[in-house]
């Protein structure tokens, strides 16, 4: 179990990344929204928490139900097929704490413009916390000779997000990093995440792609079919 407070210094964030949030490709940016991009990152890098927590469980895939020793046990078409020839995989638990949501919640009584734009680059910080993660662990796995695979979290393909409480229960998240959810699997606080990452000996590649992004199922370019990365 790792279990990893880190210095806000550590995770900084592209502002392409925030405007690809809020739906920006090859528009041009207005300077007022410029203008509030800059303040909302700098904002949050005051605020954040960035915290995290993982463990690396033996897995067995059998008949389309990946079991993490008993601790969690998932059937899905999905993960049985991106884990096919894993035999362990890391389970995350990463937030960037409460401070941000109740920030959200005062833009969106008082300035929605500012609550959309701060929202957008809230969720860039806790994806280039989640990339900070992924990172460690595939030094982990190379330094054990596994390749590993991309990152998978519930609410892709065929995994539910009912499995949320699983998995916090699994890394005691609640105890660690002050993560829980609520009865709807939502995550509190909301701008938090769990994945998986299996490790294989196979040829899986590590590429970012639409299907590892958080925003996969809400994202406006993959509901007209397109690929966000495909820049």
């Amino acid at each position: 179990m790792k279990v990893n407070h880190i210095n806000s210094n550590l995770i900084k964030i592209n502002i392409n990344e925030a405007l690809r949030y809020l739906g920006y490709r090859n528009n041009n940016v207005d300077v007022e929204t410029y203008k509030l991009l800059n303040e909302s990152i700098i904002e949050l890098q005051n605020i954040c928490e960035f915290k995290y927590v993982y463990r690396i469980f033996e897995v067995k895939n059998e008949n389309n139900i990946i079991n993490f020793e008993n601790f969690i046990k998932i059937t899905s078409n999905d993960l049985a097929k991106l884990f096919k020839d894993c035999k362990k995989s890391a389970v995350i638990a990463a937030t960037i704490g409460f401070e941000v949501e109740k920030r959200i919640k005062y833009f969106n009584s008082t300035n929605l413009t500012k609550a959309v734009i701060f929202d957008a680059c809230a969720s860039a910080y806790i994806e280039a916390l989640c990339d900070y993660v992924e990172s460690e662990i595939m030094e982990i796995a190379a330094q054990e000779d596994y390749n590993t695979t991309f990152r998978y979290s519930p609410g892709y393909g065929d995994v539910p997000i009912s499995h949320q409480k699983e998995i916090l229960n699994a890394l005691n998240a609640q105890k660690y990093i002050g993560l829980s959810s609520l009865d709807s699997s939502i995550l509190v606080p909301r701008k938090s995440v769990t994945a998986f990452i299996g490790f294989n000996k196979g040829n899986e590649t590590n590429n970012k792609s639409c299907l590892n992004c958080n925003l996969y199922n809400n994202c406006s370019f993959t509901k007209k079919g397109e690929n966000s990365y495909d820049k």
